[in-house]
């Protein structure tokens, strides 16, 4: 009895030394924990206090110092704002209109006979009561001379109707722009920088592609010949009815004159 008793006793305290063993050797136990996993963690999890937490930073982490954990700053309380008296409200002002990009009230430029490179000659007046298509391009720009024999189908298609096609080059007189256009098998009038006098810049892109109708007015600006065909054919319909509004107003003017 004596004996088993002994036994029992000798194998409590190798427990118990164990325990003590592992505890302080062996920082992946439980306290050992306490110190990796930081102050709120341990708090939360074990339902330590923040002073054995300390305790433990200091057993296992001795050449650390102490990890600082900042605190939020309490919430500031908002500050009252008094509102502001409610200002009388100012009349709408009338919006002024936009300003044209294209001041289409200036003559064409470029017509003279030694500008010219192929086609019908034009003077000034070649475009009174017509829908004007113009088509900037350039030699030496690959997309300008992929698309003069689609500006020509567009001329082809419709020259019988109230319209011009006029062909811009820019970059000089040449004879490699002139074997250019005649290689393009080109019919419609062709100048040397001839258009509007104030039109829509490039950009120093080529090509570019403007229509004006029978009126003045710009209706299309850009580089597709295709949208620029559908202002033209959009555009043909109004022509007559504006020729005939044109001479009405000239019949009126000279009925008032006869008088």
């Amino acid at each position: 009895m004596k004996k088993a008793l002994l036994v029992i006793v000798v194998l409590v305290g190798l427990v118990v030394a164990a325990e003590f063993v592992v505890a302080k050797f062996w920082p992946d136990t439980k306290v050992g924990e306490y110190a990796v996993i930081g102050r709120d963690a341990t708090v939360e999890w074990y339902n330590v206090t923040k002073d054995f937490w300390v305790e433990q930073w200091h057993r296992f982490r001795p050449e650390e110092p102490e990890p600082q954990v900042a605190e939020e700053p309490p919430a500031a309380e908002p500050e009252e704002v008094e509102p502001e008296e409610a200002k009388p409200e100012e009349p709408a002002k009338s919006a002024k209109p936009p300003k044209p990009v294209v001041d289409l009230s200036k003559p064409w430029k470029g017509l003279e006979p030694e500008n010219w490179y192929c086609g019908k000659k034009l003077t000034e007046s070649s475009f009174d009561g017509k829908i004007v298509m113009v088509y900037v391009f350039s030699e030496s720009d690959e997309d300008s001379v992929a698309l003069l024999p689609r500006i020509e189908n567009v001329w082809s298609a419709y020259k019988s109707k109230p319209l011009v096609v006029l062909g811009s080059h820019r970059g000089g007189k040449s004879a490699k722009a002139e074997n250019l256009i005649k290689k393009a098998k080109v019919t419609f009038p062709v100048y040397e920088d001839a258009g509007r006098t104030q039109e829509p810049s490039a950009g120093g892109r080529y090509p570019i592609v403007y229509v004006v109708d029978d009126t003045g007015r710009m209706i299309y600006r850009g580089r597709s010949d295709l949208e620029a065909t559908e202002a033209i054919v959009t555009a043909i319909p109004n022509v007559s009815r504006n020729s005939a509004a044109r001479n009405g107003a000239k019949t009126g003017k000279r009925r008032k004159g006869a008088r």
